[in-house]
């Protein structure tokens, strides 16, 4: 049986910031990469994209790379694709519908300040936990707000993968966003409403793929498998 390629999104947050290391909240503020952060998604880069069969992407079958229009994501991208620069023949596109959750009042706070500050001044009740997903950010988004560009986002994806699924081609496209707005992502590429948590842990640097489960476009699903093909090498009786 002949294999059928696969249409996949690989997303990436931007490496690590002076904000993302605090934990405080980053949506318009423009950010520079640590020079960790530089160095973290250059070896993520040289990992993940190559031409080596262990490598999850193989730089000809990007067809469009989309990023957030803050420069942190902007940098995270130039530092993943470094060293495929020359070879690489997908458009790179500013997408502000990938811009992070806009935090409105919140922006460089941190969570347990914005819940003191909400109750001190009356606005949550004293048995009341804020949440983003929730309650929103003042002065922002709320949850309706980020699912109306996301889905509006995904629609474009779809339109893009339906093509190449129809001619049997193999379609990755890579995502270079934010920590909120691409947990998001995943939640709304399975139909899940963003008004609770969806429960997801994605690092600064972290990767994620989706796809589609019997390579049908009508059957988005989150990718399981590891973003990395390790080799393995055997250690007396365990592995």
């Amino acid at each position: 049986m002949t294999h059928k390629p696969s249409c996949r999104v690989i997303f990436v947050r931007h490496g690590q910031t002076e904000w993302s290391k605090s934990g405080q909240y980053t949506s318009t503020t423009n950010l520079d990469l640590t020079p960790f952060g530089v160095k973290q998604m250059r070896a993520t880069g040289k990992s993940l994209i190559g031409h080596d069969p262990l490598n999850m992407i193989n730089p000809k079958n990007i067809t469009h790379v989309f990023t957030s229009p803050r420069s942190r994501a902007i940098l995270t991208t130039q530092a993943l694709l470094e060293h495929i620069h020359q070879e690489l023949t997908a458009p790179v596109l500013l997408d502000d519908d990938l811009a992070e959750w806009r935090y409105g009042e919140y922006e460089g706070m941190k969570t347990d300040e914005i819940r003191k500050s909400r109750k001190d001044r009356g606005i949550d009740a004293p048995d009341h936990r804020w949440t983003i997903w929730e309650d929103g950010c003042e002065g922002g988004e709320d949850y309706k707000d980020v699912t109306k560009r996301l889905d509006r986002f995904i629609s474009r994806i779809l339109e893009i993968h339906g093509k190449y699924l129809k001619e049997s081609e193999p379609s990755d496209i890579l995502v270079v966003a934010h920590g909120h707005i691409l947990r998001c992502l995943v939640a709304r590429w399975v139909h899940r409403e963003l008004n609770k948590d969806p429960q997801l842990i994605l690092d600064a640097g972290g990767v994620g793929v989706l796809s589609y489960q019997h390579n049908n476009i009508e059957e988005p699903a989150i990718y399981l498998a590891g973003a990395f093909t390790i080799p393995v090498h055997e250690m007396g009786e365990d592995v």
